[in-house]
């Protein structure tokens, strides 16, 4: 349950609660004490009224004598005429009320008819329900705040803790755990799990990374060495200085592909580094075919381009999405046969623009198709190849919001199927 709605469910349950408790101690408590008092009232009021009016059939001067008894008694006591005129009233502002509780009777007195009026005020200072209100409506906010308190505790406090000591334990190398709850906090908690395997995995391919790296820098530059010491410290003829020179010059440039390879990748990660720009679709494969063209023709292997999207036009960034035909030709080249051929096709769907580049060379085993996109994943045995050209043109793909995928083809070659949304 969110939190907000939780909060708001407590809140109405110890308003509700509240209510209940105070509307029950009033009608189980307080107003049958209260009905006994005023009862008990009205019998004295009542008594006192056949009292005055005993002393009145024998007093000379009815003012006189009900003034006396009124301030005795502290009692409210109004008498009028039948004609409606006022004999006595020390209470005009209570009278005035019209609608009060007292209790009335007619008398005689000097040969007129008199209506007399008494009213007393309840004393509720005996009424214990009465005093004991405060104590109570004390103890029901102080149930009602331990309540709210242990609720809150085991809503907010409590996952809070847990996810405080999760992050601390995590400084320490300790993984956390999902809860199965489903609060903010458990879901906080369970995104935080997430982040973490998230960050772990990421930590394990980039060390995975920097291992291959490694690897497949130290063996050329191994050669380089000790081709050089040899040149250094072997008398050699001309013919065989030349060999080396060359074997160096081969495996300077194999370094220097594996740098820039790398640092593609570690690039392409990053979405903001796309310099976007308005390309027509047909200059953009015609570059395509302009730049390897003329390469692939060199190792036997011919180039189609079939364009389905005419007068599209691509917002990209240029030079990424060159790379990403670059590594898929580059790969398909590699194992593309002499006489073979390498096929782009362009093509709509919905909102996107599919291309797809095939080759007719060795294709892929089925169980590898979805890890040939994989850092470092390569079917190459000798490891020719870093592994990441793939990578790192899924990364460039799904940086301008489209996908990418592989799978063989009825030529028994390798499809490469990835899109861009259209501009």
């Amino acid at each position: 349950m969110k939190l907000k709605k939780a909060t708001l469910i407590v809140v109405i349950f110890i308003f509700l609660l509240n209510f209940i408790l105070i509307g029950g101690y009033f009608k189980y408590f307080l107003i049958p004490q209260l009905s006994i008092a005023i009862e008990a009232n009205n019998d004295q009021l009542n008594d006192d009224l056949i009292e005055i009016l005993d002393e009145v059939k024998i007093s000379p001067n009815l003012y006189k004598t009900v003034d006396k008894f009124a301030k005795d008694k502290k009692i409210d006591i109004y008498i009028e005429r039948l004609d409606g005129t006022v004999i006595y009233n020390n209470n005009n502002s209570l009278w005035n009320k019209g609608s009060i509780s007292h209790v009335t009777k007619f008398f005689e007195y000097n040969d007129n008819i008199y209506i007399i009026k008494l009213h007393k005020e309840t004393n509720t200072e005996d009424i214990p329900a009465l005093n004991n209100f405060i104590i109570f409506e004390i103890i029901v906010i102080l149930v009602i705040v331990l309540i709210f308190l242990e609720t809150t505790n085991q809503r907010v406090f409590s996952p809070v803790e847990r996810l405080q000591k999760s992050i601390k334990n995590y400084k320490f190398g300790i993984k956390p755990s999902k809860t199965s709850g489903h609060s903010e906090f458990d879901i906080i908690q369970n995104n935080f799990v997430e982040l973490v395997d998230a960050l772990e995995d990421e930590k394990e391919k980039q060390n995975r990374i920097i291992a291959s790296i490694s690897h497949d820098i130290k063996t050329p530059l191994t050669s380089i060495l000790g081709y050089s010491d040899r040149l250094l410290n072997a008398k050699l003829d001309e013919n065989r200085k030349n060999d080396y020179i060359e074997k160096i010059h081969n495996k300077a440039i194999t370094l220097r592909d594996l740098t820039e390879e790398f640092d593609d990748y570690l690039s392409c990660n990053l979405k903001d580094t796309l310099k976007r720009e308005d390309i027509p679709i047909n200059d953009f494969l015609n570059v395509i075919r302009k730049d390897y063209n003329d390469d692939l023709a060199e190792k036997g292997i011919k180039l189609f381009i079939q364009n389905d999207c005419e007068g599209e036009v691509l917002h990209i960034d240029s030079a990424k999405m060159k790379r990403v035909f670059s590594n898929i030709i580059a790969n398909s080249a590699r194992y593309t046969p002499k006489k073979g051929k390498i096929n782009i096709k362009c093509k709509k769907i919905d909102k996107y623009i599919e291309f797809t580049i095939s080759d007719n060379g060795e294709g892929v085993a089925e169980k590898d198709l979805n890890r040939i996109f994989e850092p470092l994943f390569t079917s190459d045995p000798s490891r020719k190849i870093s592994g990441l050209g793939l990578s790192i043109c899924k990364e460039i793909v799904e940086n301008h919001g489209g996908y990418i995928y592989a799978r063989n083809n009825e030529n028994k070659g390798l499809d490469i199927i990835f899109t861009i949304k259209r501009n």
